[in-house]
């Protein structure tokens, strides 16, 4: 029976080689992992199967490929793949040379993540997808990346991908489950990737856009720094680095900065990007002929002077509930539609006018939803929310000087509202520490009290609370045994 002694070099040789952590609970795993592959390779005495492990890099990789868990599914965190598709990939291209971007799946598992990164710039780009990007990806359990390569997927790998998505990209194939479409399939190249390996392979290099997530669970602070700065060598100066939603603020370990956009936090290597312009609508094309690649139609931007059909004669709280509900889950150009016969209705209905004012920011429409809150501060000069909306608007246009004034209105007009505070602290943060500091402490007192992800404001800003608490706790200066335990649970 082998013994917490007798695992300590496998942990040892595994950390090493491969950064994993194999500690307490997956100390378990490790010894059933030990216990099979001696079956298998019929070691009598864990010191043997040991000492073969040291001069054997397949049998390694054997036993690595029990103790990883490949658990991953198509379209993961939609959201993120909206940030690519609609800011970085256009923001990038509109910049580029002439050659094809570059992206990174790094941990990519059993291929869903950068399969779902190639289907969702196929339906944002059309066939040119292929010619615009190049993806690699990489991971360092082979038998994960045969998978991959095989792209024969079950059931359970469709649990977040859009029903019209497996249709169009994926045949039933009795006995297999459904594999992938070969135009998706040609549009990656897997490789093998120890995130730890120095330097990483010389193929894997200039590339764009990173994909990391849902990997640094496995590594401890010191290997998760490390990997984060051979990430950041093998990207390029405009590059960005995405990790899973629960992680990102886990690592914000000075290697990159820290960046947000609307209700998502990512890294940049360097300078933000400019905001994309939303394509210009053809001349007399109606919207039902345009192509699906492109973003919510034209009309839906410019809601107060487009025609409108006929409105009813109410606006209920339950078309409001059900348009904020659109609104939190990313749907504004639906939203947008529902809003314009209501703004019809009751012109000068607040928070019609609040909401349609959030979409249109969201849709990145920034100087209809600035227009609009402007007309809201007219009627009344202490509208937080407006104040709000212009202060978003001026962010996202990398204008911090009128975000400043902005946000600064809102917190002394209400100042209990946290938003307001976090977003200065944010603005404030590399000018003028101290004041960030300031304001960073205020939004933690205030989220004590409020926890409320929209702020106690009128507009579905639906943020995120524990990784704002988090994020505070960094850079306030202020120490906790909670924060401690939630960077031990984000990591």
């Amino acid at each position: 029976m082998m013994t917490h002694g007798d695992l300590l070099p496998f942990q040892a040789l595994v950390h090493r080689r491969s950064g994993l952590q194999l500690e307490t609970m997956a100390e378990s795993c490790l010894m059933l992992a030990v216990q099979k592959r001696m079956l298998a390779t019929q070691a009598k005495q864990s010191s043997d199967y040991y000492a073969q492990l040291l001069g054997d890099d397949a049998e390694f990789d054997e036993l690595l490929s029990l103790l990883t868990i490949n658990e991953t599914y198509f379209y993961r965190e939609q959201k993120q793949l909206e940030l690519l598709t609609e800011r970085f990939v256009p923001a990038l291209l509109a910049k580029a040379d002439g050659q094809p971007l570059r992206i990174l799946s790094a941990g990519c598992s059993t291929g869903e993540e950068p399969y779902s990164i190639a289907i969702a710039l196929r339906e944002k780009f059309g066939e040119s997808a292929c010619r615009l990007v190049s993806i690699a990806a990489g991971d360092i359990d082979q038998h994960a990346l045969c998978r991959a390569r095989q792209a024969h997927y079950s059931e359970y790998s469709f649990r977040a991908m859009p029903q019209h998505l497996r249709e169009r990209y994926f045949t039933r194939v009795p006995k297999q489950g459904y594999r992938l479409d070969e135009t998706i399939r040609s549009m990656v190249e897997f490789h093998s990737l120890n995130l730890l390996a120095s330097p990483l392979p010389e193929q894997l290099a200039d590339f764009d856009v990173v994909f990391f997530r849902n990997v640094s669970i496995y590594f401890d602070a010191p290997s998760r720094s490390r990997i984060l700065r051979a990430l950041h060598g093998v990207m390029r100066e405009t590059g960005y680095l995405i990790l899973g939603s629960a992680e990102t603020l886990a690592n914000d370990l000075g290697v990159f900065q820290l960046r947000e956009d609307g209700r998502s936090f990512y890294f940049a290597k360097g300078e933000a990007p400019p905001t994309p312009r939303p394509p210009a609508k053809p001349r007399g094309l109606p919207s039902h002929a345009l192509p699906v690649q492109n973003a919510a139609p034209r009309a839906a931007a410019k809601p107060l002077r487009a025609p409108l059909p006929a409105a009813p004669e109410a606006t209920t709280a339950k078309q409001l509930d059900a348009i904020r509900a659109k609104i939190r889950a990313g749907l504004y150009g639906a939203a947008l539609e529902q809003l314009a016969p209501l703004r019809l209705a009751a012109p000068d209905q607040v928070d019609v006018q609040l909401l349609q004012g959030y979409a249109l920011l969201q849709s990145r429409h920034f100087a209809e939803a600035a227009v609009l809150a402007r007309q809201l501060l007219e009627h009344d000069h202490w509208s937080v929310e407006a104040m709000m909306l212009l202060g978003f608007a001026a962010k996202w246009q990398d204008d911090s000087t009128a975000a400043i004034d902005h946000f600064k209105s809102a917190a002394y007009t209400r100042p209990d509202c946290w938003p307001a505070h976090f977003y200065l602290g944010g603005l404030w943060q590399q000018a003028q520490p101290a004041k960030a500091r300031r304001e960073y402490r205020t939004t933690l007192r205030q989220l004590a009290v409020n926890p409320d992800p929209d702020g106690g404001l009128r507009l579905p800003l639906d943020l995120p609370v524990a990784d704002i608490r988090f994020l505070c706790e960094q850079h306030s200066g202020a120490e906790s045994t909670m924060s401690e335990q939630r960077t031990h649970r984000g990591a």
